[in-house]
């Protein structure tokens, strides 16, 4: 089942609640008046559909099942922290008592097992917010066992660390349609690139923020990408590309006029400073324009 489809179901249910409570106000006004035979037959149509939509997809067809939805998935949420929390204080317990092997191996296995349940859980059809946050789950404990596998083996610490998140986001986020996970995945990937560079300039990649202009090129590529791609899109990637793009992008430019990293300009601070606000000032109004001209109200607020 895939997760566009729900979505759609969710949203036709939505509309059908609109449209009864919009029929109840009109009869009320007496603007429209249906006879009783029509106006039993519309409501048996609908609420087959709302029953097919519940069966198919699991939809939440009044405002009390939402509330109830919501509550179990909170309740989920706060009882998925604590079990890892759990773990994690078990696993700390004993932790230093264990051979490396071992240690290598649940921390491989971690990622793998959340993986394969989410994996289990879109495949039966369940609520997709549980597939989501399993393969959020996996992304952390994917970053997790990176960390803790260099300090087993005494690793040097790398910004191919970060590559390794991303493209493991990026391809979870492909496989199960998950925006958030999608645009965690790029904007690792504008860290990585920007701290590749700053590595090959001859400083540690972790400083990559002193050096915030570095963010732009990956950033005006991101944002650039749904233009490249003429795809379909069934998950909305192109908002994420271009969200993503637009933040880091604007965030490096706003870093860049207040750092004082002016080494490459061959100007007075001061010009540069100008010239970097000014700029920043205009991409943004690019960014809103560009919002309103798609219809995407998350990109103007971001401009």
């Amino acid at each position: 089942m895939d997760a566009n489809p729900r979505r759609e179901a969710q949203r036709r249910a939505d509309r059908i609640a609109q449209f009864r409570a919009e029929l109840d106000e009109l009869e009320t006004e007496r603007a429209l008046v249906l006879t009783p035979e029509l106006r039993s037959r519309l409501d048996a149509h609908l609420d087959d559909v709302l029953s097919n939509l519940r069966q198919k997809f699991g939809i939440d067809a009044t405002e009390s099942a939402k509330r109830i939805s919501w509550a179990v998935r909170v309740a989920s949420l706060l009882g998925a922290v604590a079990l890892a929390s759990a773990v994690v204080l078990f696993l700390q317990r004993f932790w230093g008592t264990m051979p490396a092997p071992v240690q290598v191996a649940i921390l491989a296995a971690a990622p793998l097992i959340l993986l394969a349940a989410a994996g289990w859980t879109f495949s039966r059809g369940v609520d997709f917010y549980y597939t989501s946050l399993l393969c959020l789950a996996a992304a952390v404990a994917f970053i997790v066992e990176l960390n803790a596998m260099g300090t087993v083996m005494n690793l040097v610490p790398s910004s191919l660390a970060l590559l390794a998140w991303a493209l493991f986001a990026v391809l979870v986020a492909y496989a199960y349609g998950l925006r958030l996970l999608l645009g965690a995945g790029l904007l690792l990937i504008c860290g990585y690139t920007a701290s590749a560079w700053t590595a090959a300039q001859g400083g540690f990649w972790s400083a990559f923020l002193d050096q915030p202009e570095l963010l732009i090129p990956p950033a005006a590529v991101l944002y650039a990408v749904p233009w490249i791609a003429h795809r379909r899109d069934p998950h909305d990637f192109a908002f994420v590309y271009r969200t993503c793009g637009a933040a880091a992008g604007l965030v490096g430019i706003l870093l860049f006029s207040t750092s004082g990293h002016l080494c490459c300009w061959g100007v007075t601070y001061r010009t540069a400073q100008v010239f970097c606000q000014v700029a920043g000032i205009v991409l943004s109004a690019g960014v809103i324009f560009h919002g309103f001209r798609l219809g995407r109200s998350g990109l103007v607020n971001l401009g």
